[in-house]
């Protein structure tokens, strides 16, 4: 057993600006040894598609050689996360009925989730499916897990999660080329909710909004699935260019006033935000800037969530590196999607921001997952820490 949590994990992370690999091995409950953590900035991707792929494969490449290096890990495994904008989710009911009225056991779900996946799109690669919750015929309730329990039928909605075929293939390419002979893939939103929502959060629907530099996912979930998911190419980015655009200045200089902007505050009119000996920022236009882009983001996000019919008092968290830190946004936001909006981050001593939200949810579950073969993922092993 000691093995086992000293044994190292590998995972890549693929932000919309940022290329991660990190090497960390558990050594207790929520406690980490992280080994090695590279990160480098690329070009991105916006609608689904990279801007530059052969760029992208090179930079996954480089940090998964550089973080394999500077830990000196033996791992030949690596979890690749994919991102919202090239995951698709279909959610099926599925039943079974078993042999006799006797305990349910592992084979049965095993059974169960295979039987559901009925996806035949060559252009999609299933990466991870999970049930939201179960039911049996010896009861009415509904369960999160139900190995152990005795019944005839056992039913269940499952989430079945697809990676676009050209983003997996073109990691695990780059993957293989970095010297790993597996590569597993995991849904980002999928990891996100799972490692940093406790067990009784995913007990009732929960929203998660992760606002990156250009590309926001918006994800439901419940249980050890995902009800919906929606992505779009907007992000922390957008606000920078929105300055740059409006108040022609240098770039840089447009991204420190969006991180510098608190849209608590009232400016008055001659309040500079920032300046550069040659640009001025005068904090009261950045602040109007600012709150035209989240309108905008907050009416796309309204727009996804009322077509779900989830009650307004389900608060959205907020995370990812683009708006959760920005001063004011939590307040603003909930005002304009006429429901609560809570901040969230993982809570790994070293990496507790929201930036580091999608890359600690992998290693955290990835770290799980390396415990057991591709059964793994359909035996549900967040069930109650059961395998």
């Amino acid at each position: 057993m000691k093995g086992l949590f000293n044994k190292d994990t590998v995972v890549l992370d693929v932000t919309s600006r940022l290329m991660s690999a990190i090497v960390g091995a558990k050594k207790a409950q929520s406690v980490f040894d992280i080994k090695a953590c590279v990160e480098r900035e690329y070009d991105g991707y916006a609608d689904g598609e990279f801007f530059d792929a052969d760029s992208a494969a090179r930079a996954a490449k480089d940090v998964l050689e550089e973080a394999v290096s500077s830990s000196r890990t033996s791992c030949s495994k690596v979890y690749i996360g994919v991102p919202g904008e090239f995951v698709s989710v279909m959610n099926n009911p599925v039943s079974i009925t078993l042999d006799r009225v006797r305990r349910i056991v592992d084979d049965d779900i095993d059974f169960l989730i295979d039987k559901g996946n009925d996806t035949d799109d060559p252009d999609y690669v299933l990466i991870n499916a999970s049930a939201m919750c179960y039911s049996v015929d010896t009861s009415d309730k509904l369960y999160f897990d139900v190995r152990g329990m005795s019944a005839g039928r056992v039913s269940a909605t499952v989430s079945y999660m697809y990676a676009q075929r050209n983003f997996t293939e073109l990691f695990a390419d780059a993957a293989r080329r970095a010297g790993f002979k597996e590569v597993r893939f995991v849904a980002v939103p999928w990891a996100e909710g799972i490692a940093m929502f406790e067990r009784e959060q995913r007990d009732a629907t929960y929203i998660l909004v992760d606002a990156g530099y250009i590309s926001t996912s918006i994800s439901v979930g419940r249980g050890e699935g995902l009800s919906a998911l929606r992505s779009f190419s907007m992000g922390g980015g957008h606000l920078a260019a929105d300055i740059f655009e409006v108040l022609d200045v240098p770039f840089e200089l447009a991204e420190r006033a969006s991180e510098l902007v608190d849209l608590n505050l009232t400016y008055a009119e001659d309040a500079v935000l920032v300046a550069d000996g040659e640009h001025v920022i005068y904090a009261a236009e950045a602040s109007e800037i600012v709150k035209a882009r989240l309108d905008y983001f907050a009416e796309i996000v309204k727009g996804a969530l009322d077509g779900l019919a989830i009650p307004d008092y389900v608060p959205v968290w907020l995370t990812g590196e683009g708006i959760a830190t920005m001063r004011g946004a939590k307040t603003f936001l909930a005002d304009r999607l006429g429901r609560p909006v809570e901040v969230v981050a993982p809570r790994l001593p070293g990496f507790a921001k929201s930036g580091d939200s999608s890359k600690v949810s992998l290693l955290i579950l990835a770290e799980t997952l390396s415990k057991s073969s591709f059964g793994g993922y359909i035996k549900s092993v967040f069930n109650g820490g059961k395998k």
